[in-house]
């Protein structure tokens, strides 16, 4: 499922509900199909995004990035795209939401918790 993030003074966003509900559960929001990020919650938002970017380069610069055998290509491992790296453009929305204490909303077909 796809869900939409948007924001007045940034381009929509839209990325995949398992990616959007690791994100939203990193600030504290639930998968529903529709939510907002408040003004006033935007700069709380931003930190734990940029603890999450920090977790991920801490992890690479130890050697303990996740990878997967890609059997296409041969052995050779290939490394997997973190969250923090996957929160890049939630986190420029975030910013330019910021700028102008604006809100951030998402939206998706329905609600997108993880399967049972």
């Amino acid at each position: 499922m796809i869900v939409k993030f948007f924001c007045k003074n940034a381009a929509d966003l839209i990325m995949f509900d398992d990616v959007a509900r690791k994100l939203l559960t990193v600030l504290g929001k639930e998968p529903t199909a529709r939510g907002i990020i408040l003004a006033e919650e935007v700069a709380e938002a931003l930190d734990r995004l940029a603890a999450v970017v920090a977790h991920d380069k801490a992890l690479k610069e130890e050697g303990q990035g996740a990878t997967v055998e890609v059997p296409e290509v041969g052995v050779e491992p290939h490394e997997l795209v973190g969250l923090g790296t996957r929160a890049q453009p939630l986190i420029q929305m975030l910013g330019r939401a910021r700028e102008k204490n604006e809100p951030v909303l998402w939206e998706a077909a329905k609600d997108f918790y993880p399967p049972r």
